[in-house]
């Protein structure tokens, strides 16, 4: 069965925990066990030296076999006993008892004692094992000799180190339980951020909502920059959306625009080619009148496709080849060819040349066509870009239709003049300028193009 993240983060936690505590407990455990030797060697040492400090004023009298008034059970309580031996090892004093009677030391030990000083051991006495320390002593006053020794079973350490386990488990198991239980609601709290966000991806994929988003987080980790990377790749998702949308609703438009601006010519184009079938013998200046109709129309078609293919093209994100060119002169020669004044001085823009004339023209044969009285064109660096001006002396544009004017079919009102195209220039136009980075716009019959300058310029 696979585990969670969530189990396996918590997991791996304690078992680092587990391990880090098992190298602890056991440096304290053998820290604290060779205290409690050193510390028990410490103390028969100290019984010991003490022990041989009293011999030394002893009383001669005093220094005979004699029983304590009151014996220490070694054994039962833990102490350290102190026993005074004469040469021949027979017991001269004891403070208490292991077993039966005075701990009995082997002869082994004393005689380590006698050639180093002092002699300590762990040996069994009365069949417990018991830590042992032999000093001898000696009144040279009186030409007595001996041997001190003291005695503690080893038992109480043992208890001490089974008591420090204890102490160490029940430590360990509770710091391990603590352990688990804090990661397991860190990692859960860590990773919410992980299942809203898995919790949200199903709910978008199952209902298409690109506006939601997961809720803000004031973490700067890894999981608050998740966060704010899913808000911002849903929220890139959701402006494509609505392009494609909007893309598609235009196409839309556009394809019933399209259909409707062909239906005519085509009706046009199969009422004469049925007048000149059904009527052979027609007189000349009908079936002339019919051609003449097939003719304009065929050409008006034409038009049309050239515009809906370069408008495809410029939905379609082709690129314009840029160089550096004179936007007087194309403006000029435009002018000349149309009749009409130009005025200005040479700037150079970044463009299409084709494109930038073709512009030219459209505005140009716009106010030709739609407007009243001369058509001015003027052309000029303002505010470090270049401007061109197109303008004529009628009304000019109504001032709620200065965007619609700029839509695709849009047709002029045949009041300011005959309508002559199929409605795309000023939209060919405004696509012109988009692609050179530009703006476009009309106030009455001004129409304003600005352009950014060349950098080689």
């Amino acid at each position: 069965m696979s585990l969670s993240i969530r189990a396996r983060v918590t997991l791996f936690g304690a078992v680092v925990v587990a391990v880090i505590y098992t190298v602890i407990a056991v440096l304290v455990y053998a820290l604290l066990s060779y205290g409690f030797a050193e510390d028990q060697d410490t103390l028969l040492a100290s019984r010991t030296t003490a022990a041989v400090s009293a011999l030394a004023a002893v009383p001669a009298a005093d220094l005979g076999p004699r029983t304590p008034l009151m014996s220490i059970d070694a054994v039962a309580t833990g102490e350290a006993v102190v026993v005074v031996l004469d040469d021949a090892g027979v017991v001269l004093s004891a403070t208490g008892h292991i077993g039966d009677g005075p701990p009995a030391v082997p002869p082994s030990l004393l005689a380590d004692a006698a050639r180093s000083g002092s002699a300590v051991s762990t040996v069994p006495v009365a069949g417990i094992t018991t830590r042992v320390r032999v000093v001898p002593w000696a009144r040279t006053d009186l030409g007595r000799s001996g041997y001190v020794v003291a005695a503690q079973p080893i038992r109480a350490i043992q208890v001490q180190r089974q008591g420090m386990i204890g102490v160490l488990g029940a430590v360990g198991f509770v710091g391990l339980v603590a352990a688990f239980a804090a990661t397991w609601f860190a990692v859960g709290r860590a990773l919410l951020p992980l299942r809203t966000l898995a919790s949200l991806a199903d709910s978008v994929g199952g209902s298409a909502d690109l506006t939601r988003r997961l809720p803000a987080v004031r973490q700067r980790d890894d999981l608050g920059r998740l966060t704010v990377s899913f808000n911002t790749m849903m929220g890139r998702l959701e402006a494509a959306y609505r392009r494609t949308e909007s893309a598609l609703a235009a196409q839309r438009r556009f394809t019933a625009d399209a259909s409707h601006e062909l239906r005519t010519p085509l009706t046009t184009i199969r009422g004469n080619v049925g007048f000149l079938r059904a009527h052979p013998s027609a007189l000349s200046s009908d079936r002339d009148a019919a051609l003449d109709d097939l003719e304009a129309e065929s050409g008006r078609m034409a038009r049309l496709l050239d515009d809906l293919l370069l408008l495809a093209r410029s939905d379609g994100g082709v690129s314009l080849v840029a160089a550096p060119v004179d936007l007087f002169t194309v403006a000029s020669s435009v002018c000349v060819a149309a009749g009409v004044s130009c005025a200005g001085s040479p700037v150079v823009v970044s463009g299409d040349a084709d494109a930038l004339r073709r512009l030219v023209w459209i505005l140009v044969s716009n106010a030709l066509g739609h407007g009243r009285g001369a058509v001015s064109v003027v052309v000029s660096d303002s505010a470090g870009s270049a401007t061109l001006v197109v303008s004529d002396e009628g009304p000019g544009v109504p001032a709620e239709l200065a965007e619609a004017v700029f839509g695709r079919f849009f047709r002029a009102d045949p009041a300011r003049g005959p309508a002559g195209g199929v409605g795309l220039g000023l939209a060919i136009a405004r696509s012109i300028v988009t692609a050179h980075g530009g703006t476009i716009g009309v106030s009455g019959a001004v129409f304003t193009v600005t352009l950014p300058l060349s950098s080689n310029s």
